[in-house]
Parts: C-alpha cells; sequence; structure tokens
C-alpha cells in the first residue's frame, strides 16, 4: 500500500509522493482545460432545457482530483465559459467550477485519508456539490422552476457526475499518477 501524503500544499496538488513541478502543473491545467472545452461541446439535450448529457464532466472532476482544488476551480471556470456559449451562463459556469472543487477538497485533504474514505468522499461530493446542487439551485433560484422540477433536472446532473467520477478515479488510480509520480517533489513540510 502507498504511503500516504505527509502534507498538503494549498496551491500544487500533492500526488501520492509529492508535489508538482509549478510549470507541469500549469501544463497539466492548459492541457485538461482544453480537453475539457472539447468535451464540453459535445452536449446531448434532455427534457430539462437547462441540463445536457456531456462528457465534458469529467475533465473538471479529473482536474480537481490531479492539480487540487485551485486547479479544478480553474479548469470548471475554462469548461464552464465554453459550456456556456450555449446555454444559459450560470448552470454550465458554475456546475463546472462545482465539479472542479467537488473533487479538489478531498483530494486536498486525501493525506488524511486512507484509499477507500477518499474515494467514498470524491464521490459523494462530486455527485452533490458538483451534480445536483449547482443545477437545483440556479434552476429554482435564478430561474423560477419548481423545486420538484429542479430536483429532476438536478438528479440528471448528480447520476451524470456519479458516472464521470467513477472513471476519472480508475484514469487517475490507473494512468496518470504512476505517470506524475515521476515528476512529483518530496514534499518538504513536516505534519
Amino acid at each position: 500500500m502507498k504511503k500516504p501524503l505527509q502534507s498538503p500544499n494549498p496551491l500544487l496538488q500533492p500526488t501520492n509522493r509529492g508535489t508538482l513541478p509549478t510549470t507541469l502543473w500549469i501544463a497539466i491545467l492548459a492541457i485538461f482545460s482544453a480537453i475539457g472545452i472539447v468535451f464540453r461541446q459535445i452536449a446531448i439535450p434532455t427534457f430539462s432545457p437547462y441540463v445536457t448529457l456531456t462528457p465534458g464532466f469529467l475533465i473538471p472532476l479529473l482536474t480537481g482530483i490531479v492539480l487540487g482544488p485551485i486547479g479544478g476551480l480553474l479548469c470548471g471556470l475554462f469548461v464552464g465559459i465554453s459550456g456556456a456559449l450555449w446555454e444559459p451562463i450560470l448552470i454550465p459556469l458554475l456546475g463546472n467550477v462545482a465539479l472542479g472543487i467537488s473533487t479538489g477538497i478531498p483530494t486536498f485533504y486525501r493525506h488524511k485519508l486512507h484509499q477507500t474514505p477518499w474515494i467514498l468522499a470524491c464521490i459523494i461530493s462530486a455527485i452533490i456539490i458538483g451534480g445536483f446542487l449547482p443545477t437545483f439551485t440556479i434552476e429554482v433560484l435564478v430561474f423560477g422552476v419548481l423545486p420538484i422540477i429542479a430536483a429532476l433536472a438536478a438528479s440528471i446532473d448528480a447520476v451524470q457526475a456519479g458516472i464521470w467520477i467513477a472513471l476519472a478515479i480508475i484514469l487517475t488510480q490507473g494512468i496518470i499518477e504512476p505517470i506524475l509520480s515521476k515528476y512529483s517533489k518530496p514534499n518538504s513540510i513536516p505534519e
């Protein structure tokens, strides 16, 4: 079993063996954001005019896991702006930011959690904070949709977030972390 992190770094996401160099962190953010913008353009409409099915959910979730809350927020902002070009601005913008933060926060505390609680925290956070809450809140408070209808539409985003977070965790643990561990610096701040 891998040893958990010794200390978090608020800007650069800790990996299992340290933190990423700043230039690599920025490069990963740029690449993930570009991929997220492309994925966000693939959108399948649902019964709600405010909710679409999109693989664009994957990239902010993945970025939150790999780069932490700040990386997730920035990627979510870039992907959300691209989605806001075609949809009512608030849901894709705030929704994608919430997706990135929803996995970034549990990952920030990953050094204090064992593997299973961290995975569960990412899944629950992605479903509730990244999927359900932004859509529900914006539909009810901004667009005046009845809460029951908003809950149905938000449930689609919650299920969608649950599916994409599972893939994000698999990609992170199976491919991304093994590659990035070769480039990480050891944490220097003792706990």
